[in-house]
């Protein structure tokens, strides 16, 4: 049977479908489903309903992974610590179980979900390679209809407790200290922006009212992750691709709202490199302040940290 690196936050396909074959640690295992798309906020709820692997249950994106919206804080706030922790409990997520987040296969949702998971503190949480698409594509069986998380409900109530890292967040003060050190000249930090590169540059906004990039940042586009099948890079290739911010001593990672700069996050753990920290409210949170410093056009690049 294929065993997992418990150290390495992806999971294949084949791992994931063994496991549900054999059934072993069955009763430790929990799939989640956290496809999403933000520009049909019901998108991923019914796919789940169309289709999705066997005994996964449903989290939104905006209802379970989010807080409310407010003046400031971005498009998707961190949520309320103990509502997410009740819900898990109510699936029946144990401090030992084994989490496997999968989405449609961008995998920015899911590592959203697992950046929240060990932020607080769950040392067995994984996003699943190449997401639903690779489950399909392998043969993989499917459940429809919403009985799996109904089953879920009526298993024993769970003892996950969730115990929120330290410094692992950045808040809009410290980043707004790190871009004015980082347009000084500052070394030995980073701040990045995992958006894609015209939407780092300001040459287009699809989302947000203010185009551009915070002042001092680099880009370091999420989606170049991936291979062409849409699976992770291994880790050495995730480690060649981050070489240049391996020894910094701070790294602060953004993108529009706190999701897709997960999946930075989430290569750079996969590569060996010191966890960043996350910005959570990230640029819709930044341009909300009438006072901030906004940059356009090409700055340091990721081969060359400021």
């Amino acid at each position: 049977m294929t065993e997992m690196n418990p150290t390495d936050p992806v999971v294949g396909v084949e791992w994931l479908m063994e496991r549900l074959k054999s059934g072993d640690g069955a009763s430790r295992l929990f799939i989640f489903d956290v496809r999403f798309e933000l520009s049909a906020p019901h998108a991923g709820r019914e796919a789940y309903l169309r289709g999705h692997i066997p005994g996964a249950v449903y989290l939104d994106l905006e209802r379970d992974l989010s807080g409310p919206v407010g003046a400031h804080g971005g498009r998707h706030p961190l949520p309320d610590i103990g509502r997410l922790a009740e819900t898990l409990r109510q699936y029946g997520v144990r401090r030992d179980s084994v989490l496997v987040f999968y989405d449609q296969g961008s995998a920015a949702y899911a590592a959203r979900a697992w950046w929240l998971l060990t932020w607080l503190g769950h040392p067995a949480a994984h996003v699943l390679d190449g997401g639903f698409k690779a489950w399909l594509e392998a043969g993989g069986p499917v459940s429809t209809g919403d009985a799996d998380e109904r089953a879920a409900r009526s298993r024993e109530h769970g003892d996950f407790r969730a115990e929120p890292q330290e410094g692992w967040i950045a808040g809009r003060d410290e980043v707004l200290q790190l871009s004015r050190a980082l347009r000084s000249g500052a070394r030995g930090a980073a701040l990045v922006d995992a958006r894609a590169p015209e939407r780092y540059r300001g040459e287009t906004e699809p989302i947000d009212r203010v185009a551009g990039h915070i002042p001092g940042a680099a880009n370091c586009d999420y989606a170049q992750n991936f291979d062409p099948s849409g699976r992770w890079l291994s880790p050495a290739e995730l480690r060649a691709r981050y070489a240049a911010f391996e020894d910094l001593e701070d790294v602060v990672v953004y993108c529009g709202s706190g999701v897709s700069a997960c999946a930075d996050i989430l290569g750079m753990v996969r590569a060996g490199l010191r966890r960043p920290r996350l910005y959570p409210g990230s640029w819709s949170d930044w341009i909300s302040h009438p006072d901030a410093p906004v940059a356009r056009g090409d700055e340091a690049s990721p081969a060359e940290p400021r």
